[in-house]
């Protein structure tokens, strides 16, 4: 790590605490929902509208970056989540707000999750520590949220989310302060002017016609085309964690803190695999490790959907993260070798777009299925498209 640049490890460290005060909190917000008496078409609709409004947003952020630079969204991401998280701890009282805060938290990983990598992929020594980074703030996350929802209840839970955004706010202005080569002084108060940004600072028209050259971006790129596919299979699947998992295992009897352990032992597979991927894709290539990994990750899915048993429901958990760990990397390295630096926001912005495209469509659907028949039929479904589509894709793209 010490070759890697002082912005490069401050935004690694950024991402980390993004995914841990991400992954403590979404997996409990349904789980919530459903103790204040929200149906489940409604838990359904709060994370549709959460991974929706990603899906619209990435392609003009990833432009955004592209015009302004990286360090000006990045602030505006940090204090999107310290919006969120206040919206969050006033749901306690109000609980419409909860929908508030899944807006303000969407909007906020929609700059995190296209303009940070963009950043990373230009250092490639810093590619796998970032990846490594995300997912053990995801491990980390989600038992840690677990446990003080069952001793302390969701208000902890919320307050300790805003603990988590200040510090990204703070982070922020480091990361700012090192991009852009000011003094310190400098530094504070252009971050003050910054935070005080309005709309008609920001070339918004500029971002919003990013969705032309994008769609030509990526019909006329095969393996970013290949990557954003697969990017909306994994988080299809991704999305039943923040919806359908939570609702399923509290329906068999699951403590919170044991919902999150289960969450937590698919991110620990998920990112020890990690660091064995480059000796899979040196062996087999990128393109078969993405299609075998996703399509056994479905498989799994479907026996997921199958049990209520707590040693099944973690082995099968195990075996989960495996299948999907593999994802992040490989793309992310498709994404890094297929694309010029000057599109690199945007080709980020496309994949993550899918993705949540992805997110949205499988929350959408499979809320849907389990209102109609179950919980354990909208997982068995999600898990049969998730491998049936990373078999056809392979086979399409080959």
């Amino acid at each position: 790590m010490l070759e890697i640049n002082k912005d490069v490890k401050i935004l690694t460290v950024f991402s980390a605490l993004c995914t841990f005060g991400v992954g403590s909190i979404i997996p409990y917000i349904p789980i919530f929902g459903q103790e204040i008496g929200m149906p489940v078409v409604l838990i359904g609709n709060m994370v549709l509208l959460y991974y929706l409004l990603q899906a619209l947003t990435r392609i003009p952020l990833g432009k955004l970056s592209d015009l302004v630079g990286h360090h000006k969204p990045i602030l505006l991401g940090s204090l999107l989540y310290l919006f969120s998280s206040l919206a969050f701890l006033l749901s306690i009282k109000i609980w419409p707000l909860l929908f508030l805060g899944e807006i303000f938290l969407g909007l906020a990983n929609s700059i995190t999750w296209v303009t940070v990598p963009s950043y990373i992929t230009s250092s490639s020594d810093a590619l796998p520590l970032y990846s490594f980074a995300v997912s053990l703030g995801w491990l980390v996350g989600s038992p840690t949220g677990g446990f003080i929802k069952g001793a302390f209840g969701m208000e902890w839970l919320f307050l300790m989310l805003l603990l988590v955004a200040i510090l990204l706010v703070y982070l922020s202005w480091l990361f700012y302060f090192e991009s852009s080569k000011l003094s310190r002084r400098e530094s504070v108060k252009n971050f003050i002017k910054m935070s005080s940004v309005t709309p008609s600072t920001i070339p918004i028209y500029p971002s919003m016609k990013s969705y032309l050259p994008a769609w030509r971006l990526l019909t006329g790129n095969k393996e970013l085309l290949f990557a954003s596919l697969f990017s909306f299979i994994v988080f299809m699947t991704f999305g039943l964690g923040a919806s359908i998992v939570p609702l399923y295992l509290t329906g068999v009897g699951i403590a919170s803190f044991m919902v999150g352990i289960l969450v937590s032992i698919r991110m620990t597979t998920a990112t020890l695999i990690k660091l064995f991927c480059r000796k899979f894709t040196d062996a087999f290539g990128n393109s078969t490790v993405l299609v075998a990994g996703t399509a056994s990750a479905g498989l799994f899915i479907v026996l997921f959907s199958m049990t209520d048993r707590l040693i099944f429901l973690m082995i099968l958990s195990a075996l989960w993260g495996i299948g999907s760990g593999l994802y992040l990397p490989i793309t992310f390295e498709i994404i890094a070798n297929n694309t010029e630096e000057s599109d690199r926001g945007v080709a980020m912005g496309i994949r993550g777009t899918l993705g949540t495209l992805g997110a949205a469509f499988g929350t959408w659907a499979f809320s849907t299925v389990a209102g109609s028949f179950s919980l354990a039929g909208a997982l068995l479904s999600a898990g049969l498209f998730a491998a049936a589509g990373s078999l056809i894709f392979g086979f399409l793209f080959r």
